[in-house]
C-alpha cells in the first residue's frame, strides 16, 4: 500500500506500515467522522470463505462496547485485490504509550492504574468475556494519564454467550497467567490474578516469579497484591472489589501529567525505582526506534491493538477532573418514563404514554398510526450491553447511539451510557403490534434522540409517587431462590447469576445440560386459564402454568403477587414470572418451573 491511498473507500493512509508478529499497522484518517483511528491489515488467505464474516462480527461485538478504559474496535473493512482477500481492522488511536516500557512506578501510581483496569474488566466480564492476557504491555496510557485495556487476541468466551473470539487453544502469556489459564480453563477470576501480577510488576520492574520482584518492597500494594494473586480462584476478589481496593492505596488523583521526565541528578537508581510518579520514561522513544519514526509504538498486535506516539509535552499540571455524576442515579427510582417525550412522536400519529406495563425497568409510549396501526415505542434500563448484530454508532454528548437491528416490525436503538454509568444501556424499540405496516426507524430515531437530549439536560428524574411498600420494586429477584432449591437444576452455579436492572430479574444457566431458569417481575393485567395456562395455587396464591408458554422448549409458570388499579383504573397485577428453558421434554421443565416458582413464592411479602 501507498501513502495517501484510501482502504475501502474511506480511510485514508498517512504514515505506516509498521510491522509486527501477526500483521502491519498504519495510521489513517477516517474523514467521514473527522478522526485519526489504527489500521491493521490481517491475511485472510487461506481460512475459508467464512473468515471475514466472523471478523466483521467480531469487530461489531467489540464497537458496540463502549468503555473509557478499553481501546475500541470500530469496524472490520474487506479488500480485494488480485485472488487475496485482505482485512483491515479500524481501531481507537491512542496517543500514548505502552506500560511495558515505562520504569517502575510507586505504589500508589501503580494502584490506580490497575484500579482502572479493573473497571475495565468488571464490563468485560459482564459481557460474557475474559481477556486472558493482561499485563504491562497490553495496558497504553493517553496524555491525560486514563489507562486503556487493549488487545483482545487471546480473549475467551465463557457463559455461553458469543463475545470476541472464537475458543480454541487459550493463549496466554505465562508471567502474567494464572494457573488456571496454564491448565487451558480460563475464567473471569483469571484476568484478577494477571491484573495482580500486572500491578506488580509495574512496582517492581519484573512479574511474579522473577527474583527481582520477590526481592521488591510493594509497600501499602502487598496485601492487596496478595489477594489478586491467590492461587485458587474463588478465593480472588471480583474486579469491583480489587477496584476498591486498589483505589484505597492509590489516594487522591496525582498532580503530575503524564509526560517525559529523566530523573535529576542527585537522584539515586534506588530512588527513581521507588518513587518514580505516573510519567512516561524518557527511555520510551530509544527503545522503539522504527516504531517512534514511522508513526508511534505499536502496541498488542492481536484482535485488538493502538498505534501510540509519544507526546512531547511537558509535566505541567493537570487541573483536577470532577467526579463524573451517574445519569441513572439509584436504579429502583430512576423513572424510565423520563425518557419519553410523547409530544416528539405525535407527527407518527396519536400518543399515550403507559407506565405500567412490562418490569419496572421500562416505559412505553402506544403511537396509533392510523385506522387499526398501533407501535409501541419501549424504553427500557438495560444492563445486558445491547445485542451483538448492533450497527453504526455516534455520540450525541455524553451518550453514544448504536443503530439496533432493523426488521419488518422492529426497529430500535441503543443507548451507552459513560461512567459512572458503563455497562448500562438504554434500550429504544419501536415495534409494530398491529395494523398496516408503517416506517419505523424514524419513529424508534426520534424517540431515542429525545431520550439522549433528556439524558444530556440532566440525570434521570425519580419517580413519583414511589412504589407501594408492597410491590415487587422493592425485592430482589436473585434473592428469591436460594442455593438449595436450585440443587433441582442439575450442573448450576447459584452464586454466579446474570442480575437484571435494579435486580428485578436473575438468570441462572446450567454448566453440564442445556436448561437455563429466568426468574423477573411482571406488570399487566392479570393471568386467565384461557391466555396463560393451566390454573394452580402456589403459597396461597393465584398461578398459572403454561408449557410452551415463551416457545418450543420452555415452561412458564406465573404467580400473581398483588393487584392494583392501574392508570385507566383497570385491575391490574404485578406477577412473579419464571421461565424454564432448554433439551429437557416440557414437562419435565413444568415440573422443574413449578417447584421454583413455589420456592419463590415463598419469599413474596404478605
Amino acid at each position: 500500500m501507498r501513502l495517501g491511498a484510501e482502504v475501502g473507500g474511506r480511510y485514508r493512509l498517512i504514515k505506516g506500515p509498521i510491522r509486527g508478529g501477526t500483521g502491519e499497522v498504519w495510521l489513517a484518517d477516517d474523514p467521514e467522522l473527522g478522526r485519526r483511528v489504527a489500521l491493521k491489515r490481517a491475511r485472510l488467505d487461506g481460512v475459508g470463505p467464512g473468515a471475514f464474516d466472523r471478523l466483521r462480527s467480531e469487530a461489531r461485538a467489540l464497537a458496540r462496547f463502549s468503555h473509557p478504559h478499553v481501546v475500541t474496535l470500530y469496524d472490520a473493512v474487506r479488500v480485494r485485490t488480485g485472488d487475496e482477500d485482505t482485512s483491515w481492522l479500524v481501531l481507537e488511536y491512542v496517543p500514548g504509550g505502552s506500560l511495558d516500557a515505562w520504569p517502575p512506578m510507586r505504589p500508589e501510581s501503580a494502584a490506580r492504574v490497575g484500579a482502572q483496569i479493573a473497571s475495565a474488566l468488571s464490563a468485560l466480564h459482564a459481557e460474557g468475556i475474559v481477556h486472558c492476557d493482561v499485563k504491562p504491555g497490553n495496558i497504553v496510557v493517553t496524555d491525560d494519564g486514563t489507562a486503556k485495556l487493549t488487545d483482545f487476541g487471546a480473549a475467551y468466551r465463557f457463559g455461553g454467550r458469543e463475545t470476541v473470539t472464537r475458543n480454541g487453544a487459550v493463549s496466554h502469556t505465562p508471567a502474567y497467567a494464572a494457573p488456571e489459564v496454564v491448565r487451558g480453563r480460563p475464567e473471569p477470576a483469571s484476568d484478577v490474578f494477571s491484573l495482580g501480577a500486572t500491578v506488580q510488576a509495574l512496582v517492581t520492574g519484573a512479574p511474579p516469579g522473577d527474583p527481582a520482584a520477590r526481592a521488591a518492597d510493594l509497600g501499602p500494594l502487598a496485601g492487596v497484591v496478595a489477594a489478586l494473586l491467590r492461587p485458587e480462584p474463588g478465593a480472588r476478589p471480583a474486579p469491583a472489589e480489587a477496584r476498591r481496593l486498589l483505589e484505597e492505596v492509590a489516594g487522591p488523583a496525582e498532580p503530575e501529567r503524564p509526560g517525559y521526565a529523566a530523573p535529576t541528578e542527585d537522584e539515586s537508581s534506588a530512588a527513581v525505582r521507588t518513587t518514580q510518579p505516573w510519567r512516561r520514561p524518557v527511555a520510551f522513544a530509544r527503545r522503539h526506534p522504527v516504531a517512534v519514526s514511522a508513526a508511534g509504538a505499536v502496541v498488542a498486535l492481536g484482535v485488538a491493538l493502538a498505534i501510540v506516539i509519544p507526546s512531547s509535552g511537558g509535566t505541567a499540571p493537570a487541573k483536577p477532573k470532577p467526579k463524573p455524576v451517574s445519569l441513572i442515579g439509584d436504579p429502583r427510582t430512576a423513572d424510565p418514563c423520563a425518557l419519553t417525550d410523547p409530544s416528539a412522536l405525535r407527527k407518527f400519529g396519536g400518543t399515550e404514554l403507559d407506565n405500567d406495563y412490562g418490569n419496572f425497568d421500562r416505559c412505553d409510549v402506544l403511537v396509533s398510526t392510523g385506522g387499526d396501526g398501533e407501535v409501541d415505542v419501549k424504553f427500557d434500563l438495560d444492563t445486558g450491553g445491547g445485542p451483538e448484530t448492533a450497527g453504526p454508532a455516534r455520540t450525541i454528548g455524553r451518550v453514544r447511539v448504536v443503530e439496533d437491528r432493523a426488521e419488518d416490525d422492529f426497529c430500535g436503538r441503543i443507548l451507552v451510557l459513560p461512567p459512572p454509568d458503563a455497562g448500562t444501556t438504554i434500550v429504544v424499540d419501536a415495534h409494530q403490534t398491529q395494523g398496516r405496516p408503517v416506517p419505523l426507524c424514524p419513529i424508534a430515531e426520534t424517540a431515542a434522540v429525545r431520550a439522549v437530549a433528556a439524558l444530556n439536560r440532566a440525570p434521570l428524574a425519580r419517580r413519583s409517587p414511589p412504589f407501594p411498600a408492597r410491590s415487587l420494586a422493592h425485592r430482589n429477584a436473585c434473592a428469591m431462590i436460594g442455593p438449595g432449591a436450585l440443587d433441582i437444576v442439575p450442573g448450576v452455579d447459584a452464586a454466579e447469576p446474570d442480575v437484571g436492572f435494579g435486580g428485578w430479574g436473575c438468570e441462572w444457566g446450567s454448566t453440564t445440560r442445556d436448561i437455563d431458569v429466568h426468574l423477573f417481575f411482571d406488570r399487566g393485567q392479570p393471568p386467565t386459564a384461557a391466555d396463560d395456562g393451566n390454573p394452580t395455587r402456589l403459597r396461597g396464591r393465584p398461578a398459572f402454568v403454561q408449557p410452551k408458554g415463551d416457545g418450543d422448549g420452555t415452561c412458564v409458570v406465573r404467580v400473581v403477587h398483588r393487584t392494583y388499579s392501574d392508570q385507566h383504573g383497570d385491575e391490574a397485577a404485578e406477577l412473579l414470572y419464571l421461565v424454564a428453558r432448554g433439551a429437557p421434554p416440557v414437562k419435565e421443565l413444568c415440573a422443574m418451573a413449578t417447584t421454583l416458582a413455589d420456592a419463590a413464592a415463598a419469599q413474596l411479602p404478605a
